[in-house]
């Protein structure tokens, strides 16, 4: 297994392909993103198998707490580039046989995010609704 580069963003840099972002400092530092963020890291893989491989497995670590094990810093927690290295590492030669399987699990966790987004704005509209009826209420009191 090839393990992709992984450095310091910096803005005046162009973004290779098959690179996404991972956050490095503040409470959800290992965070993976495919814009860049201030304070963030570049990990660039060698072809788009691996890129997809090492995002979802970056987002698996994030998810699971595995980098907030690494986080240091007492007001700003962070992580830093070894951090990083060590953890893929050590878990991608172990997950990689397993991807398949990582792979139809992100899928179901994509759609369980996707009805908890619809949920939320179901919750958020039903407040909205809720606080009109009051208001219409006590206005026709007047």
């Amino acid at each position: 297994m090839m393990l992709p580069k992984i450095r310091c963003w910096n803005q005046s840099r162009s973004i290779p392909s098959h690179s996404f972002f991972l956050l490095c400092k503040g409470d959800n530092a290992g965070k993976p993103g495919l814009k860049p963020w201030p304070n963030s890291f570049i990990i660039t893989c060698s072809n788009k198998q691996y890129h997809d491989f090492f995002y979802w497995l970056s987002y698996a670590l994030h998810q699971t707490g595995k980098f907030k094990t690494r986080h240091r810093g007492s007001a700003i927690p962070f992580i830093n580039l070894n951090d990083v290295r060590d953890l893929f590492r050590e878990l991608a030669p172990e997950i990689q046989p397993h991807w398949t399987r990582l792979a139809e699990l992100i899928i179901h966790l994509d759609n369980l995010s996707k009805m908890k987004t619809s949920l939320e704005e179901q919750l958020k509209a039903s407040e909205k609704l809720q606080i009109a009826l009051l208001q219409k209420f006590c206005n026709n009191r007047k």
